[in-house]
């Protein structure tokens, strides 16, 4: 469906590299397997025909050996039943993170933080958002496989010239969205501000066909071009290519985001690739993004200042090398998915 079905997957084919996993989630059909060493994706068929309130009485069997056992999603019912299950009967130690959203739960009426070790939320802006009277918390961010994410050919100094003589380029000049189109992730915005004779390429799934039939409006006359699936490599190659990721989330009329963009991966995913992002200060953004050295970032709702940002970059190289070369080291240092390992391994009580 998105970034928060990505982060799980990503998260445990990384932990399965430092312990023993099992990844449960529900589906149409079961599923055993086990697609890495050290992992074993079990999916349960649900007996919910609500794909937002999963449940399955086996589940209880699946958590029986477990030591430690973590929940991607606050507000949902195996959460619910794992933390009474797990945490309140046999007292074993289990997290929550939450990715927004959820369905139907008694975690609404009753207060399940009570009976969990503590949340782990995708960043201090989530971390302020936090339900229930237990806020024990630490924050783990997400990540990128920089294995998979690798940044573009090294950027040329000022100046420097290819083979044939000509400038060497940096990028093709166009600018990248990355997300489910969604009035909450702002594309409208960007495309109001796109400057003229700029492509832009929309990559991402539907999820509010009124909001898309807006957009394809809105877009009428401009360079933007809508994907609306791509592989992983063709993902990689768009963004090793493009001059920016734009992010433009808006707030609403209390300036706040809500709990919209409580970590924004396609930022990590893009800055991996050594493409600079343009990004709406806003929610979780300004804690990836640091203005004028991995990016830049613009007031929320503004149109006008997302064109100014990108005809910036577009205007001077030199500026774009440092924030392409600056985001990709930001990467590095914080936003693998070995960084969110040793987060959650630290915050269970069992880093090394």
């Amino acid at each position: 469906m998105g970034g928060g079905e990505r982060f799980v997957e990503e998260l445990t084919r990384a932990m399965a590299r430092r312990a023993e996993v099992k990844l449960v989630s529900f589906g149409r059909r079961p599923v055993r397997e086990r697609p890495v060493p050290g992992l074993e994706r079990v999916v349960l068929r649900s007996w919910s025909r609500n794909p937002a309130s999963p449940i399955a009485p086996a589940l209880l069997r699946e958590l029986a050996g477990a030591d430690v056992v973590h929940c991607h999603q606050y507000f949902a019912l195996p959460t619910f039943v794992a933390a009474l299950w797990s945490g309140r009967l046999r007292g074993k130690p289990v997290f929550v993170t939450d990715l927004g959203g959820g369905g139907w739960t008694p975690a609404y009426h009753l207060d399940q933080s009570r009976w969990i070790a503590a949340h782990l939320p995708l960043s201090h802006y989530a971390a302020r958002l936090l339900p229930g009277t237990n806020q024990r918390h630490a924050v783990i961010y997400g990540g990128v496989d920089p294995e998979r994410f690798s940044p573009r050919a090294a950027a040329p100094v000022d100046g420097e010239d290819d083979a044939t003589g000509r400038p060497r380029a940096d990028h093709d000049g166009s600018v990248v969205f990355l997300g489910r189109l969604l009035p909450h992730k702002g594309v409208h915005l960007l495309i109001e501000g796109l400057p003229e004779g700029v492509e832009l390429h929309v990559i991402g799934s539907t999820g509010h066909p009124p909001y898309e039939e807006r957009l394809l409006a809105a877009a009428r006359g401009k360079r933007v071009r809508f994907h609306r699936r791509v592989s992983d490599a063709e993902l990689v190659h768009r963004l090793q290519s493009a001059m920016a990721l734009v992010h433009p989330t808006p707030v609403d009329a209390s300036g706040g985001a809500g709990a919209n963009e409580l970590f924004g991966l396609a930022l990590v995913e893009a800055m991996a690739c050594g493409c600079p992002v343009i990004a709406s200060r806003a929610a979780s953004l300004p804690e990836i993004v640091e203005d004028g050295e991995t990016g830049l970032l613009v007031p929320p709702n503004d149109p006008a200042a997302l064109g100014s940002a990108i005809e910036r970059l577009g205007a001077d190289g030199a500026l774009w090398r440092r924030l392409s070369r600056a985001a990709h080291r930001r990467v590095e240092e914080r936003f693998t998915w070995d960084r969110v390992v040793d987060r959650c391994l630290h915050a269970y009580g069992l880093a090394p």
